[in-house]
């Protein structure tokens, strides 16, 4: 785990601003906070099969027609199957301006590996 948020650390470095790298752990920590905003950038299909609590389904293919609506006023965790998908939200994202932005690695198969709890 370590190497991938290295591996997308390293990925991030090129440009001027660069997301938080947080896990699963924090993710589940942060889920107490009202102002915790989770995106989950999978299909529908994918979202449907089990998601984080209170996680909203706005799949990456759709991005240009939700970008716009990603709260600017709260903290926003981005996750995807494994943190592919998040990772180019992510990057769209702070190319229109937000830096309010959670990059989440592992993604749904690391927070299941953890036991926490999904809704259907």
């Amino acid at each position: 785990m370590r190497l991938a948020a290295l591996l997308l650390l390293a990925f991030f470095s090129w440009g001027l601003a660069q997301p938080k790298i947080v896990t699963v752990d924090d993710l589940k920590a942060a889920l107490s906070n009202p102002k915790a905003f989770v995106i989950d950038v999978r299909t529908p299909q994918e979202f449907a099969q089990g998601h984080v609590p209170g996680a909203v389904n706005w799949p990456l293919q759709e991005i240009e027609r939700w970008w716009n609506r990603v709260p600017k006023d709260r903290v926003v965790y981005i996750h995807c199957n494994t943190q592919n998908r998040s990772g180019v939200a992510v990057r769209y994202l702070m190319g229109k301006g937000y830096n309010n932005l959670n990059l989440v690695t592992g993604g749904i198969q690391a927070w299941m590996s953890r036991g926490y709890p999904i809704s259907r």
